[in-house]
């Protein structure tokens, strides 16, 4: 049986996507800074389907965790491929089947990589079975974002840069980085992160964030053309520490740092403190936290393994 597959990538915002000018075009109050993330991947795979509905069901591959959705994440992701097949005006269904090689709705950006993967396999099923041309990458990034905001910023490697309604690649020193993730909970988050869009808006301090952001931005691109990695790492910090600092002062206030979050943080900060060197780091909408390492930093990494993850964290 004819059938169509795809992946995408994660990726990992250092000035973050949080807030939305216009919630049903997935518009951002501000722009946003991610590096791509090769290693964690989405699957998509389309085949025809006889029903009167399409139908999501779990891709199965050997090796991973088979995925699990909710039936309003099923609903979602059914959604956008619908809103897909009417760009390209094709009324037939599909049977879709997905899988992530990381844990759903922890903080890994899952929906951004699913999402990018949907569209990207949708668009090469849907050109050829009515005989149109396939988007190019900017048009599939911005049908991508209309069902996943960070999912835009997918299409583009290793650094995306998102404003407004187009995203980007951006051409920036550090484009080989070392990914490793601290898996402080890999269970899906009870506050999700289309919840946490519409929560950091009753923050008192929401009102000047986009402007603190827009500076972070500029600083950061600065920092990195400059080659200063420490001003760099001191920006990602404030950054992520600004958004989560929105969620703790909405007007119903919640947290994703837990205990064991922020002693991986407090130990972070000593380890830089200590050589003066050190991964850049971040967190999204989740406990779990993102470390970025230089290739010249191959042996400090390890040694930050071995010495604060073994026996534990779990990490990837």
């Amino acid at each position: 049986m004819k059938y169509w597959f795809a992946e995408a990538p994660s990726n990992i915002a250092l000035i973050k996507y949080m807030g939305k000018t216009d919630h049903s075009q997935n518009l951002p109050t501000n722009p946003s800074l991610s590096y791509t993330l090769p290693n964690l991947l989405s699957y998509v795979e389309l085949r025809p389907f006889a029903g009167s509905q399409d139908y999501w069901e779990p891709l199965e591959i050997p090796g991973y965790k088979i995925l699990k959705l909710q039936a309003k994440a099923q609903e979602r992701f059914l959604n956008h491929l619908n809103m897909l097949k009417e760009y390209f005006n094709y009324e037939g269904h599909f049977l879709v089947r997905s899988a992530n090689n990381f844990p759903l709705g922890s903080g890994l950006a899952s929906s951004a990589s699913s999402f990018a993967a949907l569209t990207k396999c949708a668009c090469i099923a849907l050109s050829e079975l009515t005989n149109q041309e396939i988007p190019n990458e900017f048009v599939q990034a911005q049908l991508s974002r209309l069902g996943s905001g960070s999912s835009c910023r997918s299409f583009f490697s290793p650094w995306a840069l998102w404003e407004n309604d187009y995203c980007e690649k951006i051409d920036l020193p550090y484009d080989h980085l070392i990914h490793h993730v601290i898996i402080v909970n890999d269970n899906e988050k009870e506050i999700s992160s289309k919840q946490a869009h519409l929560a950091v808006q009753s923050s008192p301090d929401f009102r000047f964030r986009p402007q603190r952001a827009k500076e972070r931005l500029k600083d950061l691109i600065e920092a990195f053309k400059a080659l200063s990695w420490q001003r760099a790492y001191e920006i990602c910090w404030d950054e992520f520490m600004d958004m989560h600092h929105l969620f703790e002062t909405a007007s119903q206030p919640f947290r994703y740092i837990t205990p064991q979050s922020q002693k991986a943080l407090d130990d972070l900060k000593a380890f830089w403190a200590t050589h003066q060197d050190g991964p850049l780091i971040t967190m999204d909408a989740g406990p779990n936290i993102h470390l970025l390492f230089r290739p010249d930093q191959k042996e400090l990494a390890r040694f930050y393994i071995q010495e604060y993850l073994v026996n534990q964290f779990d990490f990837l």
